[in-house]
């Protein structure tokens, strides 16, 4: 009998570190009586779970809206073993723009540090931040493990890359617009699979029946917005869907939505004229403000013209109608940057996360 409510312990417990985890669990996590439902289980071993993740940090129990996770950064007295008495910290560079997968991607970082014991620090970089001299300023009051850097789309230069090179300790870029082929071995690029998301993206239109197809890249040009164009344009050629591409110049920081706006109005009479059936954007803010002036113009989606794009967060399910998305993976990169900083994770170099669609309202199926 002991075993067994141990058996359900363990399991209760490792599932609420992974909902932990979770951006949505900043707002909810499961109820008591929920999780007995979910593992059948008695009152004593749920409690008991709570209750020892509560003690350690990972969660709290707000009366009248039931237990929530917690993302504040580590306390320094919880060092984990092989850190006590270091006063090593993990320095967090997130990037201040206005992305709910940033904001998803802080919380993973900081929850999942709090789970592991490390403290973070946590900075927040601008256009025009110096990161040698914030690096250097942090170095200089605190010793670090590591270094988890949330890239923005501009290119690191390479005096940045070279300082990055000769650190001692382990440096892991994620959600990386570009790729670095001169980053050293203690640089670590974790990124998404760009190319898989614009064929991800054909083969649904394709399978809709739609074979004009305009593609509209609202993001600054980098790595991934290339390799995008390369999955877009190999799998349309392959399935034999014709597909124009909008160009535009789009600088770094700049407002996507405003981009995509912008590209959108300009090119109405060609998406008219080319008999267009079908709209991809690069990223779902993007999508957003792209159907704002197309509905102004009289087009109705999808039964005009049908719009996929990369996800943007909770809201691409909630307007009308909702968003077909390609998903990407972002919160693995944030567990995989802690446990490659810590060394239980060998660094991978380069890694590219996969994509997944996810069909919603915005793609009419053709009937040839």
């Amino acid at each position: 009998m002991e075993q067994t409510t141990f058996s359900k312990y363990d399991r209760i417990r490792s599932f609420l570190l992974e909902e932990a985890l979770k951006p949505e669990s900043r707002l909810k996590m499961p109820t008591v009586q929920e999780l007995m439902r979910k593992f059948g289980a008695s009152q004593s071993p749920v409690t008991r779970a709570i209750r020892d993740l509560e003690r350690e940090g990972v969660v709290r129990c707000r009366r009248g809206s039931g237990m929530v996770s917690c993302s504040a950064a580590a306390r320094e007295e919880s060092f984990p073993e092989e850190l006590a008495g270091s006063g090593k910290a993990v320095l967090y560079l997130r990037t201040d723009y206005f992305a709910e997968s940033l904001w998803n991607m802080e919380h993973t970082i900081l929850s999942y540090a709090r789970q592991l014991k490390i403290p973070i620090i946590n900075h927040r970089i601008e256009r025009e931040s110096n990161l040698i001299a914030i690096i250097e300023s942090v170095g200089k009051a605190r010793k670090l493990a590591g270094i988890v850097m949330n890239s923005d789309p501009g290119a690191k230069s390479e005096e940045l890359i070279g300082y990055l090179n000769r650190l001692p300790c382990p440096v892991v870029m994620i959600n990386s617009s570009n790729l670095y082929e001169n980053a050293a071995e203690n640089v670590t690029i974790l990124s998404l699979d760009s190319e898989e998301a614009g064929r991800l993206c054909i083969r649904a239109l394709a399978r809709a029946g739609h074979t004009k197809v305009g593609y509209i890249r609202n993001e600054p040009e980098c790595d991934l917005t290339r390799l995008r164009f390369t999955g877009v344009t190999a799998e349309a050629e392959e399935l034999g869907v014709a597909v124009t591409h909008f160009p535009a110049t789009i600088k770094s920081w700049e407002s996507s939505a405003a981009a995509a706006e912008k590209i959108t109005r300009s090119r109405l009479d060609d998406i008219r004229s080319l008999g267009l059936t079908a709209l991809i954007y690069y990223s779902g803010s993007g999508a957003l403000a792209g159907r704002r002036v197309l509905q102004l113009a009289g087009c109705r989606i999808p039964e005009d013209i049908s719009i996929i794009s990369e996800d943007d967060g909770s809201i691409m399910e909630q307007v009308y109608p909702a968003g077909t998305i390609v998903a990407g993976e972002y919160l693995q990169q944030c567990r995989d940057a802690l446990d490659i900083i810590l060394g239980k994770l060998p660094s991978p170099g380069t890694r590219l996360y996969p994509y997944r669609l996810i069909e919603r309202e915005t793609i009419q199926t053709i009937h040839q």
